[in-house]
């Protein structure tokens, strides 16, 4: 039980190469329409790649370092930030459709749902680990829940 397993999605390595291509690529887009000069439409197109862009290395930095780690004192969620999901604090761990993934989704006492990064099942192959990591992620709650680490 103190092993403190630790859950990323599998495919982050690819999604991130993915988007560190196309964040090039935008980069690329940006400095041919400077040097052209081009009056007019130049103006907007800076303006969308420059959010495209953006939003692309944010999605890279989520892809690249999201990952969920089980804790005695609760599931600790790193996305951009860092943040615990104290065991007394959460109501239900279930699985959800989101979209092509299933996800792992947490209730909290509050009511509000939280997604995890990971585990995530992403095609139908995928369906044994998966489950098996969302059966690993409830089994830590039921044990935890009640009792204080330590």
């Amino acid at each position: 039980m103190y092993d403190q397993p630790k859950f990323a999605n599998p495919r982050r390595g690819l999604l991130t190469a993915v988007y560190a291509v196309l964040s090039g690529l935008l980069l690329v887009l940006l400095a041919v329409t400077a040097a052209a000069g081009l009056p007019g439409p130049t103006t907007a197109i800076l303006a969308s790649s420059q959010t495209l862009l953006l939003m692309a290395l944010m999605l890279q930095l989520y892809l690249a370092h999201g990952y969920v780690k089980l804790t005695p004192q609760g599931i600790v969620v790193r996305e951009i930030r860092l943040r615990t999901l104290p065991w007394r604090d959460v109501a239900a761990i279930r699985t959800r459709r989101l979209r092509a993934n299933t996800v792992v989704e947490v209730v909290m006492a509050d009511g509000r749902r939280r997604n995890l990064v990971a585990p995530v099942m992403l095609r139908e192959k995928d369906a044994p680990r998966f489950s098996a990591e969302a059966a690993h992620i409830q089994h830590w709650w039921a044990y935890w829940r009640g009792r204080g680490p330590g």
